[in-house]
């Protein structure tokens, strides 16, 4: 049975007992206030008691609804307006996409309300970037600080990252450095404070930020390895190409050199430059600091360039240079190079069989013009002319053509 007639039989019911005790008697009600007298059945009394409680119960709700419909009416037109907003935003951000930057700066702009109109101001900000309009784009960023309570980070951030495109080196490190002073536990910050440094190439100040770069895993393990050999590369090239008296005095060079962490000088990316910084040592004159500097290396890379150049410096100590370079032999007992660099340390310790013995050993295992001009020298000096003679009838012999020439 449904509720619409049991509600009915229920009204049939309760008018039939009204109707009887309605029969009974009518009875009266007498009301009397002030000179007014009403009178009137019991009957009547109470339906106008129903009805005025009925219609006070109806105007109430009907202003109730009435206000209500108000609100709903508000809450409507500012839903219409949200709605409409975020339309215009997201046709501004696919302009932005798709290149037409002065359209979209325009729909974004007509899109910012409510509480999200930072992103607005943001993306009409890297809009009028896009169109060359920077003027325009910094005034952006002003708005989108005011808009926002608590954004200063974001939108110094982004400034930041727009001053760099522009190539505004120095007003992005500003930049940075404001935010730094301001959010010093932000990491990102340090990201854009690295940007500033590299873009400037201020290589001393993109080490310092190295530690904390690592410590906060910032960059991938492979990225950071390769942005440290960089780095200490930069700095070692900009020290040996500098004019100033630093680049002039080995100990200085020295000093910046041993604060190169170990990892960083086993990358074989780092080789060139740390063939450079030894070669800029022995042109200063500095063979015992190079001689100590490339032991430390060959025992990292056994490299045919750095071999070569440890049999041009005169370390401090000549004979523990030759018992280190005996024991590289060991681990490379026929390697040309090797025996060359050998044969000249023999040298530098008056050992002129061994060196001999070195220079010849080296010259089976690789014909080498080098090692020739090496041995005609000490033939010479050992008055083995007829030796001499046929080490540079065999250079002069390389090469060339077969021709007649004078007895």
């Amino acid at each position: 049975m449904s509720k619409r007639l049991i509600l009915i039989v229920l009204l049939l019911l309760g008018g039939s007992v009204v109707g009887h005790y309605m029969l009974q008697g009518s009875g009266y009600v007498l009301v009397s206030f002030q000179n007014w007298v009403v009178e009137t059945s019991l009957w009547v009394f109470i339906i106008l008691l129903a009805a005025t409680v009925i219609g006070f119960y109806g105007l109430v709700h009907f202003i109730i609804t009435l206000m209500g419909t108000h609100h709903l009416f508000r809450n409507w037109r500012e839903k219409r307006g949200i709605n409409t907003a975020i339309g215009k935003t997201v046709k501004g951000l696919i302009l932005l996409a798709e290149g037409n930057f002065k359209q979209s700066e325009k729909l974004l702009m007509a899109g910012a309300h409510g509480k999200g109109k930072i992103i607005n101001y943001l993306a009409a900000a890297r809009a009028a970037q896009l169109a060359n309009n920077f003027e325009r784009s910094d005034e952006l960023m002003a708005e989108a600080v005011k808009s926002t309570k608590g954004a200063e980070l974001a939108v110094g951030l982004q400034q930041a990252q727009l001053q760099l495109e522009r190539e505004q080196f120095e007003q992005c490190l500003a930049t940075c450095l404001r935010l730094k002073k301001q959010f010093p536990k932000h990491q990102y910050v340090n990201k854009m404070l690295l940007k500033a440094h590299m873009a400037l190439e201020d290589w001393q100040a993109v080490i310092e930020l190295l530690p904390s770069l690592n410590k906060h895993k910032l960059l991938p393990n492979k990225k950071f390895q390769m942005l440290e050999v960089e780095a200490y590369g930069k700095l070692i090239e900009h020290m040996i190409r500098s004019r100033n008296t630093a680049s002039k005095d080995p100990q200085a060079l020295i000093q910046v050199w041993k604060s190169i962490p170990t990892r960083t000088i086993k990358e074989l990316d780092f080789l060139p430059l740390a063939h450079a910084f030894i070669e800029h040592l022995i042109q200063l004159g500095a063979h015992h600091e190079a001689e100590a500097q490339l032991r430390y290396l060959l025992q990292h890379h056994f490299n045919d360039d750095l071999l070569a150049l440890y049999g041009w410096v005169k370390g401090k100590d000549v004979q523990r240079q030759l018992l280190f370079a005996k024991d590289l032999l060991k681990q490379r007992p026929n390697d040309a190079v090797l025996l060359l660099a050998l044969g000249r340390i023999a040298l530098m310790n008056e050992l002129f069989d061994d060196a001999q013995s070195y220079f010849e050993a080296s010259l089976t295992q690789e014909n080498s013009a080098e090692v020739r001009s090496e041995l005609s020298r000490l033939y010479l000096a050992q008055n083995e002319n007829e030796k001499a003679i046929a080490m540079l009838r065999q250079g002069l012999g390389l090469d060339l053509p077969d021709l007649p020439l004078p007895k």
